[in-house]
């Protein structure tokens, strides 16, 4: 068979629609501008050969928190993995975006006593920080960013993963249900990668709404984070000093983070409400710095960096196999298909009354919620995955990402071996081998 004829029978041979500016030959329809957005128009794209660069058991799309734990797991179990990320580094929010809390590493056990909850690959990762002294904090603990993208590539590195850095996923080809090849955009063009599972982690749910697979989308606060230098040099005793606000400790004792809430109600989808708001926000930033710097005592305070990526919480979420509910996480529900354990990190109004964070029970994250209802060969981890919208600031945090990673990579490790779907994958042999790897079950 000839390559034109494999890569037409893998349906890579294909086209595909993009927005058109008014005017543009071949345009299908035109439309006006308003406020910078094509209102209408189509354009399409000449059909094309895309190039297969790799190949593997199990292919992580993302490299957040989720997404390095889903492939060293694969890796570890025995899979071929390859690891995609669109920046330069490994950690999405936890780093780039420097949400530098690893929350939510406790919760409150059946006997009502606080325990620990994060283990197998996260645990080892928050050890590691630990032992380099970049972290601070037993509970909860806050890292240096640095640090945890050198951890993360050297745990990485170690799995035996193909990394592939500055590429972005832009489209599937499915057929009965079924990922053959994820669709890449990098420097040197189009490329695909050919799968056996595909594990999605990047947050936003693109290759499950590809695959046709139903979602809620859930608006949510947008925010940038930044970080403040000299922060050991503020003198108190200058005159017409005052205590102002200026983040929170990291490891590094001369350097601050500053965590923005930012507008409510935005479309983490949006391009356009996306710029706007990075423009907004960094300008804001540098004004609000420069304030302090005029502060007395505060002269010598800077700003160190601004976050690579926007804060954005939340957008679509999975309409998975099982729906998480916060009743569930207030409860000490049980389920046979645990993969997981996370906890909390904020108070709650429950059942009409308040519950404090300290009083909030561990939860467990049933491998159900991490599964499709009709594609064969995706699993879904990280802020995406299928819960609740009450359920929203436990189930989207770093801890609960590195448990959901690392329970969708076993799984997808198992299912390769096995040769099974992953909605009829053998739950006993991915908790087995979820234990091998010292995660924690309950």
């Amino acid at each position: 068979m000839d390559r034109r004829r494999f890569l037409a029978n893998l349906g890579l041979v294909s086209g595909g629609v993009l927005c058109s500016p008014s005017g543009v030959p071949g345009a299908e329809a035109d439309g006006p501008v308003k406020d910078g957005k094509q209102t209408g128009g189509t354009i399409t794209e000449p059909a094309r050969e895309i190039p297969i660069v790799a190949k593997a058991d199990v292919v992580v799309v993302g490299a957040g928190p989720a997404g390095v734990a889903a492939a060293i797991s694969a890796a570890r179990a025995g899979a071929s993995a390859i690891l995609i990320e669109r920046y330069n580094h490994l950690g999405g929010l936890w780093t780039g975006g420097l949400v530098l809390p690893l929350l939510a590493t406790h919760g409150t056990d059946r006997s009502r006593k606080r325990r620990e909850v994060l283990a197998g690959i996260g645990g080892e990762m928050s050890l590691r920080l630990k032992k380099l002294n970049m972290s601070i904090h037993e509970v909860d603990p806050v890292v240096d960013p640095e640090a945890a993208k050198y951890v993360m590539d050297v745990m990485v590195k170690d799995a035996g993963i193909q990394m592939l850095y500055h590429c972005w996923a832009a489209g599937v080809v499915a057929d009965n249900g079924v990922i053959r090849a994820v669709l890449l955009e990098s420097k040197a063009g189009r490329v695909a990668v050919v799968p056996k599972v595909v594990v999605y982690c990047t947050g936003d749910g693109d290759i499950f709404c590809w695959a046709g697979e139903k979602f809620e989308m859930m608006r949510y606060h947008i925010g940038l984070v930044h970080r403040l230098g000299n922060i050991d040099r503020i003198d108190k005793k200058k005159p017409g000093y005052k205590k102002i606000r200026v983040g929170n400790p990291t490891p590094l004792k001369s350097v601050n983070w500053v965590n923005m809430h930012g507008e409510r109600n935005q479309d983490g989808l949006d391009m356009f409400a996306l710029s706007k708001l990075q423009q907004k926000y960094r300008i804001a930033i540098w004004q609000h710095v420069d304030k302090i710097r005029g502060t007395p005592g505060y002269e010598e305070v800077f700003l160190l960096d601004t976050a690579a990526q926007l804060g954005v919480r939340m957008s679509r979420i999975l309409d998975g196999q099982y729906k998480l509910t916060l009743a569930d996480s207030m409860t000490h529900k049980s389920f046979d298909d645990t993969i997981g354990l996370s906890g909390a990190w904020t108070s709650i109004t429950h059942g009409g009354k308040k519950v404090g964070k300290g009083e909030r029970p561990m939860w467990q994250i049933p491998y159900r919620s991490l599964v499709p209802k009709k594609t064969k060969n995706l699993l879904v981890a990280g802020r995406c995955f299928c819960f609740e919208k009450k359920l929203v600031e436990d189930a989207r945090v770093i801890g609960t990402c590195l448990i959901t990673g690392h329970g969708a990579g076993a799984a997808a490790a198992v299912a390769v071996k096995n040769g099974s779907s992953v909605q009829d994958t053998d739950i006993a042999k991915i908790r087995a081998t979820l234990v091998e790897q010292k995660a924690y079950l309950g």
